[in-house]
């Protein structure tokens, strides 16, 4: 059986009030959620998520894709790129191919009703066709960085094409008109790979891409 999520996003705030009634106003602003660093990193998650399960899932549509609940906000003078832009940028632009089969262990940590949860979530993909490699990585630590380290077993990687990092101190921060990039990807520092190894930190609460060159 094969699975279809024809709209999945993250909405929790602008459900009631204004933010649902247009008051009869032609072309009225509604349910026009403000994302912050949160959202983005559950974004993140639920990314990783579909992706390991792509066996199954074979259609994932994010809604929608710009105003309503959306990653992309507008106005009369331009664009603005909500914090859930970035993660899903990512999957668009680096989450080729097949989905790798990853080995993963993380250390956890107590959720009520769901038990052990690994502080670290993970997701990767290879691009037959230019074998391009990429890797996926939540860190769900509010307070400590992680460190990650590959063991490649059936291929070892090429040059880093592409590293980045979400991240922050507060977890509430968003991007707005006036302050659009006061949540944005950061430069990652590019990890090498040695003897078949790749070893990196992520820092808490991130969300980070990296790919490489065959």
């Amino acid at each position: 059986m094969w699975l279809s999520f024809d709209e999945w996003n993250v909405w929790y705030r602008a459900r009631s009030g204004d933010y649902t009634n247009g008051h009869h106003q032609e072309a009225p602003h509604l349910l026009e959620e403000v994302y912050n660093l949160e959202d983005a990193l559950l974004v993140g998650g639920l990314l990783n998520s579909l992706l390991r399960n792509a066996n199954r899932v074979k259609v994932a549509c994010l809604a929608q894709l710009i105003n309503v609940i959306a990653p992309i906000m507008t106005n009369a003078n331009g664009l603005l790129r909500q914090t859930i832009y970035y993660p899903y940028s990512w999957a668009l632009q680096y989450a080729r191919g097949s989905v790798l089969s990853l080995l993963a262990q993380s250390p956890t940590y107590e959720v009520a009703k769901m038990g052990q949860v690994p502080y670290l979530d993970v997701a990767g993909t290879i691009d037959p066709g230019d074998g391009k490699v990429a890797i996926f990585v939540l860190n769900r630590d509010l307070s400590k960085p992680h460190v990650v380290e590959i063991d490649w077993q059936d291929k070892t990687p090429g040059q880093v094409l592409v590293s980045s990092v979400l991240s922050g101190t507060d977890l509430k921060a968003f991007n707005s008109f006036e302050a659009p990039k006061h949540v944005a990807p950061q430069a990652f520092d590019k990890p090498s790979t040695t003897g078949g190894r790749t070893k990196f930190e992520v820092p808490a609460r991130s969300y980070t891409v990296i790919q490489w060159s065959a």
